[in-house]
């Protein structure tokens, strides 16, 4: 419980604003060509591990990347850095990339990174003496649920109860981040809150209870959620030092398929929650909770909940959108393995989704 208090104040406190940023660094070889330095915006999300895994296990290094880890509190911040080229790349949110791109930013969504991830948290009284097989959007009729801004957790859930006719009678409650949510949740201002990982895991060891996950609601099955995104004109400039960043993503999804303990320790270094209880946000919650494919289907997808929810005019989605980095980079890895079980569920993934 100590942790979790500790991983909450610290999320409380990097909640609006990014730290380690001031200098600007935009990703660059070196005059002899041996490494790139790339600063790296995250989130202190389970969802952000393949960042982790690469960064503790030397994953970067192997791929001749200098890279430095930058922490913030939410995605709008966490995209005015990238922006203004204090960080190189990041994951954000997939809703938040699709409204980037409508006001016409000129970022390239290039690979994955947090899949699903989010829950519906409420106050147990809501569900108390209900089976938990009749649990549904439909217990929060007239009550007020908590969401992050355009949140990919938001828009899936404002999907779905549109889809149920309850979009009038449920009422969504917009906050600037996770942390905002949780605090209301907690002083009883609403019914409700998506949370996003770890805050799914600390509402529940305090008592709250996960009524669903996103990636299990009807249409949103293991949706995407924080994508990886750089600008255009730096993925132009030096995509070979980007696509290194891939392959070291994608070794860091191997690790995490097949050392589940080294991994939580590795987490565990940046997001400061309990073993067990992180172990069960990161494996046993969501089918996996990262995944370095671009997903351009699931991009797709959210585009449309986004369109259909009235946040986002239609527009050309696709100048936003690029798997050809990813595409490379993974068929050179796999090449190395090539009876990897692993690298071959990541080939036959990228062929469904591209």
């Amino acid at each position: 419980m100590k942790k979790t208090k500790a991983l909450l104040a610290a999320l409380l406190l990097f909640a609006s604003a990014a730290t380690g940023c001031a200098e600007s660094n935009t990703a660059e070889i070196d005059p002899q060509g041996n490494t790139a330095s790339l600063k790296i915006g995250y989130l202190p999300s389970p969802g952000h591990l393949l960042y982790f895994v690469a960064q503790e296990e030397g994953l970067f290094k192997d791929e001749g990347l200098d890279t430095e880890l930058v922490m913030f509190g939410e995605n709008n911040s966490e995209l005015a850095a990238l922006e203004s080229k204090k960080i190189d790349v990041g994951a954000f949110g997939s809703s938040e990339l699709v409204t980037f791109l409508a006001d016409g930013h000129d970022v390239t969504v290039f690979g994955g990174a947090m899949i699903a991830g989010h829950g519906l948290i409420v106050k147990p009284e809501l569900v108390e003496g209900i089976p938990q097989e009749e649990w549904s959007l439909e217990l929060l009729k007239g009550r007020n649920i908590g969401v992050e801004g355009v949140d990919s957790g938001h828009i899936v859930y404002r999907s779905a109860a549109k889809k149920l006719g309850l979009e009038d009678s449920i009422h969504f409650n917009v906050f600037a981040d996770g942390a905002d949510a949780y605090n209301s949740l907690k002083n009883d201002d609403i019914d409700a809150a998506v949370l996003y990982a770890p805050y799914r895991i600390l509402a529940e060891d305090e008592g709250y209870v996960i009524l669903s996950n996103s990636g299990k609601v009807s249409g949103f099955e293991n949706h995407v959620c924080c994508r990886q995104a750089a600008l255009t004109s730096s993925l132009e400039k030096d995509p070979d030092t980007y696509e290194a960043f891939l392959r070291a993503l994608i070794r860091a999804y191997r690790f995490y398929q097949t050392e589940p303990d080294k991994t939580i320790k590795d987490v565990q270094k940046y997001v400061d929650v309990e073993e067990g209880s992180l172990k069960k946000d990161t494996y046993e919650y969501d089918a996996q909770i990262a995944n370095p494919d671009p997903d351009i289907t699931g991009m797709k997808n959210f585009y449309e909940a986004l369109v259909d929810t009235g946040f986002v005019e239609e527009f050309d989605l696709s100048q936003g959108l690029s798997a050809e980095l990813y595409d490379k980079a993974l068929k050179t890895v796999a090449a190395e393995l090539p009876d990897d079980e692993v690298y071959k569920y990541l080939l036959e993934y990228h062929k469904e989704r591209d």
